[in-house]
């Protein structure tokens, strides 16, 4: 899927987001076209994340049909199973038209 010589593109939260959303990769999972995996969970600290007590942290990967990573994202997960913060999964890094797109660093 991706080379040493795939492009690498550093690109803002915010533009992230709007990838994320532009390239439809919650409906996509929600069509079962593309699979949500957990890859690590552990709880939050409320006074840091702003979340509920007993609020996991999670790191998903999406990945396709082939089991390849096509992003990788965050996301609360509250008690009662709804996704804290935007009520979104925040993307962190994804695949898309043949580049990596990773968050800029501050």
């Amino acid at each position: 899927m991706t080379d040493d010589s795939t492009p690498i593109k550093e690109i803002s939260k915010q533009e992230m987001r709007d990838l994320f959303y532009e390239n439809q990769l919650l409906q996509k999972i929600n069509k079962h076209e593309l699979t949500l995996v957990l890859l690590k969970e552990r709880h939050s600290d409320p006074i840091k994340s702003g979340q509920v007590f007993c609020t996991y942290s999670q790191l998903l990967s999406i990945q396709d049909d082939k089991g390849n990573d096509i992003a990788r994202a965050h996301q609360y997960k509250r008690p009662n199973g709804t996704i804290g913060a935007s009520g979104m999964p925040d993307p962190l890094w994804m695949f898309i038209g043949g580049v990596i797109y990773k968050l800029k660093r501050n």
